[in-house]
């Protein structure tokens, strides 16, 4: 009895010791911040040109984190680059095609983008409440336009039915958001969308500037030429698709890189046109965009994300030297007679992630010529040129006087080889490759 009666008292007087601090937390809980709402209103934090630079800022770093693999995984398991993941839940109902609202990298890249979106409408809210010069004006307006377009076209690739599902593309896309606010609001066409986005790049293209004034890792002109570039082609524009891979590539601002690897630390890359920039910062940290691909494909003993087994003797085609072509960057996984098929494109601790590459301006060029049928000679030498990169000679090379569907079919395999570990926005199933493989294959034997 005096045991219980002991108890009793100490449960009296734990309940009191709790009941104190939360009758303080309800009196804290009903005093209101001083600013009106719970929320600084966006015209006290956007005051200054620097404030206005740090919001678009933020806009590439949310874009930074969708970016770094995660965006691009989740893509690449609705291709044919990737066999089934090994223990990653999320990207494994992906694969299955079985994803539900309970995927949370899923939501995470679909809300990334959309808060891209969010801050980019907060720049036009604001743009002309703060004293800025007019080549300042446009250059915020320019990249704002640039980067809700390219967050918009992201969304709908992946999350409707691709352009000319149906005849007037009447099918259902996303949302458009131009406005900021919580409200629902129903899915667009696919057809809207795409209007949408152009209407972005054409803003984006008469305000950028050439070569932006900060940093190469920001929308430039150029940037806003090769997204639209790859929106016509997958609306099968080929002419206009075309003329703007054309535009960028004869603009010489940038070159084919030396290597197959396209991510690449310190520098991004000659190819690079819109990358996301990894750094070591003054404090010695580094700030890493390349999670997404490395936590995925890394330790190599045990990657999450394989290949199968066509595309890697696909890449193995052809090649003569297995250290520095496109061949050495991908190996057999004999894990006790258990077979895989892996990438070392992300085994560096951090690198920089390309967006919009030369290499993607070339196949554009090269397979809208090959639609249209007409400047076959120079879709053969963009095919040639990357073919010569990969392979380190001309053995791959396509023959003088290919035919427009050769080239169709080139463009359409080097675009699958290039950029395996990428979203292969316009993937199809490929044909089994007609060589065997001429050396003999890296073999990651575990113990």
């Amino acid at each position: 009895m005096k045991k219980s009666t002991t108890y009793n008292r100490f449960l009296i007087i734990l309940l009191g010791v709790m009941i104190i601090p939360i009758s303080a937390c309800e009196d804290l809980l009903e005093k209101r911040p001083d600013t009106d709402g719970a929320r600084i209103p966006t015209d006290q934090l956007v005051e200054t040109r620097d404030d206005m630079q740090e919001l678009l800022n933020s806009a590439y770093d949310v874009l930074g984190n969708t970016y770094n693999g995660n965006l691009q995984n989740l893509f690449n398991c609705l291709n044919d680059n990737l066999v089934r993941p090994v223990q990653q839940d999320d990207l494994t109902s992906v694969w299955l095609r079985s994803t539900s609202i309970f995927n949370g990298s899923m939501a995470n890249v679909f809300n990334n983008l959309y808060f891209t979106v969010f801050r980019c409408n907060t720049v036009f809210e604001e743009v002309d409440n703060i004293e800025l010069s007019s080549l300042e004006r446009s250059r915020f307006i320019g990249e704002a336009s640039f980067l809700r377009a390219l967050a918009h076209f992201e969304a709908v690739r992946g999350w409707a039915q691709p352009y000319g599902f149906t005849s007037d593309n009447s099918h259902p896309g996303v949302a458009i958001r131009l406005e900021n606010s919580v409200d629902n609001i129903e899915r667009s066409t696919v057809q809207q969308v795409y209007n949408q986005i152009l209407s972005d790049l054409a803003v984006a293209k008469e305000n950028l500037p050439e070569m932006h004034p900060l940093s190469p890792a920001y929308a430039n002109k150029s940037a806003a030429k090769a997204l639209e570039a790859e929106v016509r082609f997958q609306m099968h524009e080929y002419d206009l698709a075309y003329q703007l891979a054309d535009e960028v590539i004869s603009s010489k601002i940038y070159t084919l890189n030396a290597g197959v690897n396209k991510y690449q630390h310190p520098q991004p890359g000659e190819e690079s046109i819109f990358y996301i920039f990894s750094a070591e910062l003054n404090n010695g940290t580094i700030d890493n965009r390349a999670g997404g691909f490395r936590g995925n494909y890394f330790p190599l003993e045990n990657p999450s994300l394989r290949m199968p087994e066509d595309l890697y003797d696909q890449m193995l085609e052809f090649s003569t030297n297995q250290d520095t072509l496109r061949a050495g960057l991908y190996q057999i996984l004999d894990n006790d007679g258990n077979i895989s098929y892996i990438t070392t494109m992300f085994e560096a601790e951090f690198f920089n992630i390309p967006v919009l590459t030369l290499t993607q301006m070339h196949l554009i060029r090269a397979e809208s010529a090959g639609e249209l049928n007409s400047n076959l000679d120079q879709a053969i030498g963009d095919i040639n040129a990357i073919r010569e990169r990969a392979w380190g000679s001309v053995v791959a090379n396509l023959p003088s006087g290919a035919s427009d569907q050769d080239i169709i079919e080139a463009a359409r395999n080097e675009r699958r080889l290039e950029f395996p570990t990428g979203w292969c926005f316009n993937s199809r199933q490929q044909k089994e490759p007609q060589c065997s493989n001429s050396i003999q294959p890296v073999v990651v034997k575990l113990k």
